[in-house]
């Protein structure tokens, strides 16, 4: 049985023909993938299943309600203690429902867990309290970009605690468990035109910004997805050295926004703006700090000629890519490591502009008067 559902869940041709997504109803949202089909049909044949016994059952109740209730002086009546029939049909025709939900489900199962060969690999990391996709050039985006007409494969992990990545137009769902990979794969065919797009959800309560961790899946037509990889592997290269700090910066941002205010408003890491009498992120790293680190520690002691770190860059890239090395008071070890994941010049973009917070709003976008030659700058920047 197992090796020809196999069979059919690779060579299906009904996986790659573009099936028609399945409509909108009260319990679920459009389907969008290719195995929104199978999934939607199992989930309403159960459903319809419910809705049968659920009537059934109230039916026959109130039926034996009415008929025997009671009408005057209660009289004692003995009913039947069995039948034969009755509890045959009762074990016999749940059975063969059950069997047949087995089957059906086990079938769509291996095919959701069945990566064709084909498929596109793009590696997840879920962390508190993003989500963030690499793809096979080095690309990295917020939102999910994946191509129309091919499998998609996603390899995820976490970089903290357990989080759970649910697309639900596409009928897909895994936990992204920390220290171990998980997978699964989809396939839309449907490119989102416009504004359109379609949701991703973490469905296991991971901390105080669980709710943040809502992303967005643009389906794009397969040449303009390739296109859209080449431009997002070297957007951070095209950006002049001027002007990495506001149109750099921002973007990568989004990442720190999770955990790093810029408002000296409480976060779950400390805020980039001014909260503590020493001034924002960059201020605070001047020699002569008085900023408390690891226990109580002045942060000015391990900066400046001669002391661990020669210069307040240094000790912002060890922070970015090490940042359980020193942990600033009273925060605890709870930062991700973004090694591997930001290049050096990322690292530039978000030291300039914590060297620039005053031009910036508390929501991370430029303030518009503050940005280089303003009049076609303030465009580019949206």
């Amino acid at each position: 049985m197992i090796p020809t559902l196999l069979s059919q869940a690779t060579n299906d041709p009904a996986l790659g023909a573009g099936l028609p997504v399945t409509p909108k109803t009260f319990w679920l949202p459009e389907g969008a993938s290719t195995i929104a089909p199978e999934i939607d049909w199992i989930f309403n044949f159960i459903n319809y299943i419910n809705y049968f016994f659920f009537v059934l059952v109230i039916g026959i109740m109130f039926v034996f309600m009415w008929k025997y209730r009671q009408r005057g002086r209660e009289v004692y009546a003995r009913g039947p203690n069995h039948h034969t029939m009755l509890e045959l049909g009762w074990t016999i025709i749940p059975t063969i429902i059950v069997v047949f939900i087995f089957f059906i489900g086990f079938k769509g199962f291996i095919i959701a867990k069945t990566v064709p060969d084909n498929a596109y690999q793009i590696d997840v990391t879920a962390a508190k309290w993003y989500w963030k996709f690499k793809y096979p050039n080095g690309a990295i985006s917020d939102d999910l970009y994946v191509p129309a007409g091919r499998p998609v494969k996603l390899v995820m992990r976490s970089e903290d605690v357990l989080h759970s990545f649910y697309i639900r137009d596409f009928r897909v769902k895994q936990d992204v468990v920390p220290g171990r990979y998980t997978s699964l794969w989809f396939q839309a065919d449907n490119p989102t035109e416009g504004e359109d797009f379609h949701h991703i959800f973490c469905t296991e309560f991971c901390g105080t910004g669980h709710s943040e961790m809502n992303r967005k899946v643009f389906v794009l037509p397969e040449t303009e997805f390739d296109n859209w990889v080449v431009e997002q592997g070297r957007w951070l290269d095209k950006v002049s050295d001027e002007d990495l700090w506001w149109k750099a910066g921002p973007q990568l941002y989004r990442a720190c926004a999770s955990c790093h205010t810029l408002d000296g408003s409480v976060g779950t890491g400390p805020s980039w703006g001014n909260y503590d009498g020493n001034g924002n992120v960059w201020e605070r790293t001047k020699a002569g700090s008085t900023h408390k680190i690891d226990g109580g520690k002045n942060l000015g002691d391990i900066i400046g000629p001669g002391k661990e770190y020669e210069t307040p860059e240094g000790y912002l890239r060890e922070s970015i890519l090490n940042p359980g090395k020193h942990l600033v008071d009273p925060y605890g070890n709870v930062m991700p490591t973004f090694k591997g994941q930001l290049s050096d010049r990322g690292i530039q973009a978000l030291i300039d502009m914590m060297k620039n917070l005053d031009k910036f709003n508390k929501d991370g976008t430029v303030k518009p008067d503050a940005i280089p030659n303003a009049g076609g700058a303030a465009g580019a920047a949206k």
